[in-house]
């Protein structure tokens, strides 16, 4: 249980932190970071989607809908790794997918 609690306590002093440094770099002001500042990091956003199979993927077509298990209204978990940092949606630009945050974890 005290793992489970510590873990609890390190995602959320890691949303916090990146909270902070989101609000920081808005008003102009920018944290002291060096070289950790530009580490890349890759983000995972993941839709579940039941028994989709590597064939359905490379027969889709443009225009094509896919049922998947999460709701239209329902914002999708954005991590790093196994943290998760913030919710997001979806949403098209120029004819392209694009991802927009919604809110911080």
């Amino acid at each position: 249980m005290r793992e489970l609690e510590s873990v609890s306590r390190g995602e959320a002093a890691s949303a916090k932190s990146l909270a902070q440094v989101l609000d920081q770099r808005d008003c102009g002001v920018r944290e002291p970071l060096g070289v950790l500042g530009q580490l890349p990091v890759e983000l995972e956003v993941s839709i579940p989607i039941r028994q989709f199979r590597v064939r359905r993927l490379l027969a889709l077509e443009p225009g094509q809908v896919i049922e998947t298990q999460w709701g239209q209204a329902e914002d999708l978990p954005v991590a790093a790794g196994d943290v998760q940092l913030a919710w997001c949606e979806f949403e098209v630009v120029d004819g392209g997918l694009a991802v927009r945050l919604t809110r911080l974890a």
